[in-house]
């Protein structure tokens, strides 16, 4: 992803994860390389049961349980050629009913792939996973008005 167009990482908003919890389903497994290997075996949809503070809003990103996006970030992935394969994943509140769509990801093929300098997934050395975007992406995505990530610039040349 070399190039003049500064690069950043997308991070979820510290503040806002701790607002919310997300109770994991047997259905899905919480391991990545785990998930990536039965993905296809899954059904096409969950629903998952969360609980969530009134400060809590629905990011466009979450990374802290599984891969989840939401539907603006779909959309960017898509709108710059990314082929994602992903199930639907419904997200409701235990005590106000509340539902939010997200897409969990299937990271195997993100994690191989360097998409037109555009968007990369890569490995740190604790597992978790990153997304490094060049300037174009991160526009596209604040042009939509994502919420609950932040964007940091990468140091280092990627």
């Amino acid at each position: 992803m070399k190039g003049n167009l500064p690069y950043f990482y997308i991070k979820e908003n510290l503040e806002n994860m701790r607002e919310i919890r997300i109770y994991t389903s047997e259905n899905i497994p919480s391991n990545i390389d785990t998930l990536n290997e039965r993905f296809y075996e899954m059904p096409r949809e969950f629903v998952l049961e969360i609980e969530k503070t009134k400060e809590f809003i629905f990011p466009d990103l979450m990374m802290n349980v599984y891969p989840l996006i939401s539907e603006r970030f779909r959309e960017v992935l898509l709108l710059f050629d990314i082929e994602i394969f992903v199930k639907r994943v419904v997200l409701i509140d235990k005590e106000s009913r509340e539902m939010q769509s997200y897409y969990l990801l299937y990271t195997e093929n993100l994690l191989n792939t360097d998409f037109n300098n555009f968007f990369r997934t890569v490995r740190e050395e604790d597992e978790n996973i990153r997304f490094i975007v060049n300037l174009d992406f991160a526009e596209s995505l604040i042009r939509r008005d994502v919420k609950g990530i932040e964007f940091v610039e990468v140091e280092d040349s990627v």
